[in-house]
């Protein structure tokens, strides 16, 4: 069928992206539903510095750190030594408790231009 024909019979043709605001079957995503378990004692810190350059976390992400979880070995923690610092629980140096678990990172791909 061309061009013509599809106008003729009442047939659209879509090219392209969907719109999502007319698309019934989409529903809307809640990124508090998705990454917060527990709201009162979550927080979100921007990351200042590198400690967290080696776990691919740069300067500037948010991360999303949840002080209800009890960390194991292999989570990212927040932890206090004169500044907040992130490493993994496993590395954590003595006597040294975990203020926070590490649950999501938020990374900005596009800075304002």
């Amino acid at each position: 069928m061309d061009q013509e024909e599809l106008i003729n019979s009442g047939v659209s043709e879509h090219t392209g992206f969907p719109n999502a605001a007319t698309d019934q079957r989409l529903t809307s995503l809640d990124l508090s539903k998705l990454l917060i378990r527990h709201p009162s004692s979550t927080f979100y810190m921007r990351v200042a510095g590198d400690s967290g350059v080696h776990e691919g976390i740069q300067p500037g992400d948010i991360a999303v750190v949840d002080r209800a979880l009890s960390a194991k070995k292999s989570d990212l923690v927040i932890w206090w030594d004169e500044a907040f610092m992130i490493s993994r629980a496993s590395k954590l140096p003595p006597k040294i408790i975990p203020w926070g678990v590490v649950t999501y990172v938020i990374h900005e791909y596009r800075g304002a231009a």
